[in-house]
């Protein structure tokens, strides 16, 4: 058997809610190979926010509740994020 090890590291995506509330990296839907960061309340989640942005940004876009109808993609939360961002 021979191991790709791209195939290794990839993230696995998913559709629906998340386990969680709390930031979750996402695709974004106009460009499936941006990586985004979004809020999960619960219920809703927020506009997209991209690496670059700051964090001031960042919560502003959170604030905002994403209202197209779009299946959001989500994978987990990387193992080097802090402790305190897995709720």
């Amino acid at each position: 058997m021979k191991w790709n090890m791209e195939d290794l590291y990839k993230p696995r995506w998913h559709k629906g809610p998340p386990p969680s509330l709390g930031w979750w990296p996402t695709k974004h839907y106009h460009n499936r190979d941006s990586a985004t960061y979004r809020w999960w309340d619960g219920e809703v989640w927020s506009w997209p926010t991209f690496m670059h942005e700051s964090a001031d940004k960042a919560a502003r876009w959170a604030a905002k509740k994403e209202t197209l109808h779009v299946d959001i993609e989500w994978t987990d939360r990387p193992k080097n994020w802090p402790e305190r961002s897995k709720t």
